[in-house]
């Protein structure tokens, strides 16, 4: 068993480790039974190529001997491979005493010297001893992986499944490790480690960052092309790092699935939809429709199905889980980094009002500072699309219009009983993940030809435009009650006052907004917003509003009114 663990560790390693035979030879000046075969190779070959490949054939391992051979050779004759593996062919053991101890020693040595060389460990033949530069190792490293870094340093290894891989620091170091015991046993120390990845983050092609190219997604069978819809041989030339677990089938189809959908939206058509190119967005890497998505509702109604779903087509190690109140913290947020969709259940905020500076950011594919503990901080570029599962919508102190668009509320109206509950649901929608991927892609192209501006759906038109009124409620106030008129001028002191007044009708929450200063914040974003422009007045100390007017509201005043004096 212990046995089969390394094994497995070994392979994982040669996941991203490409087998690299000799093409450099050193040959010491010690090595004189050498040297004279070598030399009589340009008269009489044919015996001394034999007798080469007869030792070569018990000093190096198979998937080396013939390039060693031909790398040994090459100086002073040129054959082809095909010629050397036909010499190969014919060597027969019974003719081992055409081959000195001496030879086989002095081919063992440069065999030695020339792959510890190879991976930086430079031989001095005077005081026989090794010294080790890590640029050599590197740009060994280099031929022999795919490797690319980005302009904060990290380094992205390609996987021969198709895909690129940021490794943890102990997984480079494993291949690191391994390959400087390729070169000598036990040669491996933390300090050549350091240096062999300093030296890397500056040999290693620079890129801006990962996930650049938009047209394409990665499946476990290839990369799909978003312009013609073929399916393209994986390649390193593809700097991706998410690929999504499942097969692209053009034929396959998912009637269950879209049952289902029918089920939870009530048979709402517009809904389906818009959820149809939500997930096409968190499947694509573009971010041009700069949404995140509220999946709002009671239990019962097929959110988390759903996000199960979303789950499995997009993979669970390409989805991280940071919940809403993370994004008002100065840590946390690392967990996004190289990461498809964040799909987070636990999203109350405790009270707290949601800081949206980050969060616009990350939804708008800007670049962010994301603070990491005991660790330099990153500017990275996300790409991740932000999805939350929750019974309540946040507050926010943030009631622009650049807030409000970036957001979609996905409504969950159907509550399920529990004789109504098919426990086997969510096993019957996986067997119908590659019909879905299809379905998906259908509302991708709708996305793609409409510019990433998803389709209308009435109700959450509805549901957008009442959370913000709930967060501003001057808004509502504005909306009902203040009116357009060009011949008409306000007090502005009115406008709070009947503001106060109407708060105490409705008998809601006021945000915060009986602040004066509050209020005021708000009105301006209201009139920017609305895209109103109106002229302030100051007539005999008196500040007034040209252009608008207040209506709908009589004269009375409530008890707070009375008991406070309001300067502006």
């Amino acid at each position: 068993m212990k046995f089969k663990q390394n094994e497995q560790k070994n392979n994982e390693i040669y996941e991203y480790l490409k087998p690299y035979p000799i093409n450099k030879i050193r040959i010491p000046d010690s090595a004189i039974i050498t040297k004279q075969i070598l030399d009589k190779l340009t008269n009489d070959s044919s015996e001394n190529l034999y007798i080469l490949a007869l030792a070569i054939n018990i000093v190096a391992a198979p998937n080396e001997k013939i390039q060693f051979f031909l790398s040994l050779i090459n100086k002073t004759i040129n054959i082809s491979t095909a010629e050397a593996v036909e010499i190969f062919n014919k060597i027969n053991n019974q003719n081992m005493s055409l081959v000195s101890q001496e030879l086989i020693n002095e081919l063992k040595f440069i065999l030695n010297v020339s792959r510890a060389e190879e991976r930086g460990f430079i031989y001095d033949e005077k005081k026989q001893t090794y010294s080790f530069n890590a640029n050599v190792c590197a740009k060994h490293l280099i031929k022999r992986c795919d490797i690319y870094s980005i302009k904060d340093g990290r380094l992205f290894f390609y996987h021969k499944g198709g895909f690129y891989d940021e490794l943890s620091v102990v997984k480079l170091g494993k291949i690191i490790r391994t390959v400087l015991h390729e070169g000598r046993s036990n040669s491996w120390k933390s300090q050549h480690e350091q240096e062999i990845v300093k030296a890397l983050q500056r040999e290693a092609k620079c890129v801006e960052d990962m996930n650049m190219e938009k047209d394409v997604i990665n499946l476990k069978n290839g990369i799909l092309n978003l312009d013609t819809f073929e399916i393209l041989a994986h390649n390193p030339q593809y700097l991706s790092t998410i690929q999504l677990p499942i097969s692209y089938d053009n034929k396959a189809l998912a009637p269950r699935f879209i049952q289902f959908l029918k089920e939870i939206t009530c048979g709402d058509n517009e809904l389906i939809v818009v959820i149809q190119e939500m997930i096409a967005y968190l499947l694509s890497s573009d971010m041009k429709a700069e949404k995140a998505f509220f999946l709002l509702g009671s239990g019962a109604n097929g959110k988390s199905v759903l996000t199960t779903i979303i789950t499995y087509l997009i993979g669970k190690d390409n989805i991280s889980s940071i919940p809403l109140s993370e994004f008002n913290k100065q840590f946390g947020l690392e967990g996004i980094i190289n990461k498809k969709v964040n799909i987070a259940a636990e999203n109350e905020m405790g009270g707290k009002s949601l800081n949206t500076e980050n969060f616009k950011a990350i939804i708008s594919g800007d670049n962010i500072e994301i603070n990491i503990k005991y660790k330099p901080s990153i500017s990275y570029r996300p790409t991740c699309k932000l999805v939350f599962v929750t019974n309540n919508l946040p507050d926010t102190l943030d009631i622009t219009n650049g807030f409000f668009r970036k957001i979609m509320i996905i409504p969950f109206l159907r509550t399920f009983k529990p004789e109504e509950r098919n426990v086997n649901l969510t096993n019957e929608l996986l067997e119908e993940l590659p019909g879905i991927l299809n379905w998906a892609i259908e509302g991708l192209k709708r996305l793609r030809e409409n510019n990433f501006i998803f389709s209308k759906c009435k109700v959450i038109e509805e549901y957008t435009n009442n959370y913000c009124l709930e967060q501003n409620p001057v808004k509502e106030f504005f909306m009902e009650h203040v009116k357009v008129a060009k011949d008409c001028k306000t007090k502005q002191s009115d406008f709070y006052k009947k503001y106060i007044y109407w708060l105490a009708l409705q008998g809601i929450d006021d945000k915060g907004t009986k602040a004066v200063q509050t209020f005021w914040k708000n009105f301006k974003i209201v009139l920017e917003n609305e895209q109103i422009k109106i002229n302030r007045k100051k007539v005999t100390g008196v500040y007034y509003y040209d252009g608008i007017d207040i209506v709908g509201l009589d004269d009375r005043r409530n008890s707070f009114i009375d008991q406070h004096n309001i300067q502006f």
